[in-house]
C-alpha cells in the first residue's frame, strides 16, 4: 500500500486517464479487502485489483516528464484568515498553508539544479550529444533563468555559472517572514482576492486588483503567486547581487540563509534599512514556530 501511496502522476502535459483509472480500482480494491472476511474470492479480487493499480501508476511514472515534481489534483486558493483569532492560531494556520507550497517550488527547483549539473558534467565530455528534449529543456531553463544561452546540436555554448545562480531555492524563513509582512498573515486585500502574499504590483490598468495606478497582480492561485515571487528574485536584474551571494555561500559549502539574503533585497521596498528590520524582526519572532509547524508537517507526511 506504501508503495501505492508514493506513485508519481503524470504531468499537466500528459493524460490523466490512468490516475483516474487508478484510483476507481483503488477505492474498489480497497471496500473489497474491508469485507476480505466474508469471501475468499472477494479478498483474492481486492488484491489483483490493488496490482492492477500499481501497474496503472508504473506506465503514469514512466510517462512523467523529468522535470516535472508530482502534481497535485486542486491548486490552492487564499482562505480568509481573519474568522481566526490573531496571534498563534492565524500564524499557524498561515504556516500550514504555505509550508508545504514553499517546500515543494524548493524542490522543484532542487531537482533542476541536480539535473543542470549532471548536463553541465556530460557537456565537456559529449555536449553535443544531448538529445533533442535536452536541448529544448535546456533553452527553457535558460529562458526561465533569463539568460542568453546557445544550445543545439552544433553548438552548446551555457553560462553555467549564471545559470546555477538563477536556478536555486530560497530559505524557507524568508520566504515566509516576506509573505508575513507583504501580505499582513494572508489578510490583505490583494492575498484574500488575487492570490498575491508578496505585494507584487501592476502598473497598467485593469491589471490586477486595487486602484488604478497602484494594482497589484492577480493569480490564479497561491503557486502561482508563489512562482512569480521566485522567478523575480531568481531571475530580474535588481536581485542579482542576492543571487550572486546565494550562489558564492554556495560553492563554498555553507548553508544559505534568511539573514544573509535579506540586506540583498533592497529593491523590493522603497522603506530600505526599515524593510530590513522588519523581516529581521518577523524572523525571530517567528523561526520557532515555522520549524515547529514544518517538523509536524513533515511528521505528519504532508510535505513532499
Amino acid at each position: 500500500m506504501t508503495y501505492l501511496l508514493s506513485c508519481r502522476l503524470p504531468n499537466r502535459h500528459q493524460s490523466l486517464q490512468p490516475l483516474a483509472m487508478a484510483r476507481g480500482l483503488l477505492a474498489t480494491g480497497e471496500r473489497l479487502l474491508r469485507r476480505f472476511a466474508r469471501s475468499r474470492m472477494q479478498r483474492r479480487s481486492g488484491l489483483c485489483l490493488l496490482m492492477v493499480v500499481m501497474a496503472v501508476c508504473s506506465v503514469a511514472e514512466a510517462a512523467r516528464l523529468d522535470d516535472e515534481l508530482l502534481v497535485r489534483d486542486t491548486t490552492h486558493q487564499m482562505p480568509d484568515l481573519r474568522v481566526l483569532a490573531a496571534g498563534n492560531p492565524r500564524k499557524v494556520a498561515f504556516f500550514e498553508l504555505m509550508i508545504p507550497l514553499v517546500v515543494a517550488q524548493n524542490q522543484r527547483l532542487s531537482e533542476q539544479r541536480d539535473w543542470l549539473q549532471a548536463m553541465r558534467r556530460r557537456a565537456g565530455e559529449a555536449g553535443r550529444d544531448y538529445s533533442e528534449r535536452e536541448q529544448e529543456r535546456l533553452n527553457a531553463l535558460c529562458e526561465q533563468a533569463q539568460q542568453r544561452c546557445s544550445v543545439s546540436a552544433a553548438d552548446i555554448g551555457i553560462p553555467w555559472d549564471d545559470l546555477l545562480a538563477s536556478i536555486d531555492t530560497l530559505p524557507l524563513d524568508m520566504v515566509m517572514v516576506q509573505a508575513i509582512e507583504e501580505s499582513g498573515w494572508g489578510t490583505s486585500g490583494h492575498a484574500r482576492n488575487a492570490n498575491n502574499l508578496f505585494g507584487m504590483r501592476c502598473f497598467t490598468s485593469g491589471c490586477g486588483t486595487g486602484r488604478a495606478g497602484r494594482e497589484y497582480q492577480r493569480f490564479e492561485s497561491l503557486e502561482a503567486g508563489l512562482a512569480a515571487y521566485y522567478q523575480n528574485l531568481n531571475a530580474n536584474p535588481r536581485y542579482a547581487r542576492m543571487r550572486q551571494l546565494r550562489a558564492r555561500l554556495r560553492n563554498a559549502g555553507e548553508r544559505v540563509r534568511a539573514e544573509d539574503l535579506i540586506p540583498m533585497l533592497g529593491a523590493y521596498s522603497t522603506r530600505g534599512e526599515a524593510y530590513f528590520a522588519t523581516l529581521n524582526e518577523l524572523l525571530r519572532w517567528n523561526r520557532g514556530l515555522i520549524r515547529t509547524v514544518r517538523e509536524r508537517l513533515a511528521a505528519n507526511g504532508v510535505l513532499s
